[in-house]
C-alpha cells in the first residue's frame, strides 16, 4: 500500500497515498458538495498554487478559495485518471469539468502535492487557464459568469 501519509488532516487518520488519492477522487466526484471538505486532506498551513489565481496559505483561505471556485462554477468536478508518487512528492493527473457560458467545457490538469511530516504542506496546479478564459467570453452568460468571478475575487 505504500508509505503512510495522513489522509484526513483534521481527524489524524492515516493511510497510503493510494488511500489519499482516492478521497481526493471522490471528492472531486462530488465537487460543490466537497467543498468545505476539501481541507480535511491539506495540513494547517497548506499553500495553493493555480495558473490565474491568488496563492493561499492555510486551511481557512483554501476553503475560501474552493467556495468561491464552486460560486462561479457550481458544477465543477474532477475526474483522476492516474497518479504517481516520488518520495515527498505527489502527482495526480485529472480532467475538470464545468458549464461556462452555458457550455460544457473540459480541461486537463495535473496537481503536484509536497507533503512534510505526512501532510500535505503544498499543491500546485498545472494546467493552461485559456481553455477556461475563452469559454467566459465566448457568451453573454459567460460574462456574467465572469463578473460574478471579479465579484467574488477569483
Amino acid at each position: 500500500m505504500g508509505r503512510q501519509v495522513y489522509v484526513d488532516a483534521v481527524r489524524g487518520r492515516h493511510g497510503s497515498y493510494e488511500e489519499w488519492v482516492a478521497e481526493f477522487a471522490r471528492k472531486w466526484q462530488r465537487g460543490r458538495a466537497s467543498a468545505e471538505d476539501f481541507m480535511d486532506l491539506m495540513g494547517p498551513e497548506i499553500r495553493l498554487i493555480a495558473p490565474g489565481l491568488r496563492p493561499t496559505i492555510g486551511r481557512d483561505a483554501g476553503t475560501e478559495a474552493f467556495r468561491r471556485a464552486f460560486m462561479v462554477m457550481p458544477d465543477l468536478t474532477a475526474t483522476v485518471s492516474r497518479w504517481a508518487e516520488r518520495g515527498d512528492r505527489l502527482f495526480i493527473e485529472m480532467t475538470f469539468e464545468a458549464t461556462v457560458g452555458g457550455r460544457r467545457i473540459a480541461w486537463p490538469n495535473v496537481d503536484r502535492f509536497v507533503f512534510e511530516g505526512g501532510y500535505a504542506v503544498e499543491r500546485a496546479a498545472y494546467f493552461n487557464p485559456m481553455k477556461v478564459r475563452s469559454a467566459f467570453l465566448r457568451s453573454p452568460s459567460g460574462w456574467m459568469q465572469l463578473v460574478k468571478r471579479r465579484w467574488v475575487g477569483l
